[in-house]
């Protein structure tokens, strides 16, 4: 597997998750008919880009742990939810629970940023995981 193909497949799922996010974010909101005031965080073109540089640091992790092949005889989507969580719980949760915090976040706010992080991750540990499959 072409490391250039798994930082392209990480890249473009740190985009896709965020738009995934997004849409479930709207609709949920939708159902529960959240007011104005209480919506979700906008979203910046700088959480964007950075979400799709985190996708390409996972395609990279990926490509480094050869994608997890110490984990045999499991189906291409539970290697990939794997690597999601054990990246997420490692890399993202402590740096989300340090900023909420120091930054005194309400829970509404860090469960929004949480959630969007754990879509990023898991979009792309699934994504590379299934690229890692069909190549191999």
């Amino acid at each position: 597997m072409e490391l250039s193909y798994l930082l392209l497949i990480g890249s473009l799922s740190g985009l896709a998750s965020v738009l995934l996010h997004a849409v479930l974010a709207s609709l949920l909101d939708t159902m529960r008919r959240v007011p104005v005031e209480h919506e979700h965080p906008q979203l910046e073109l700088s959480d964007a880009l950075l979400h799709m540089l985190c996708g390409s640091g996972l395609g990279l992790l990926f490509w480094l742990s050869w994608g997890l092949a110490a984990i045999v005889a499991v189906p291409w989507w539970l290697r990939g939810a794997a690597f999601a969580g054990l990246s997420g719980f490692t890399l993202a949760l402590p740096a989300i629970l340090d900023i909420a915090w120091t930054r005194g976040l309400t829970r509404a706010v860090t469960l929004t940023i949480a959630s969007r992080w754990a879509t990023t991750f898991l979009v792309a540990g699934l994504a590379c995981a299934w690229s890692w499959e069909r190549a191999v």
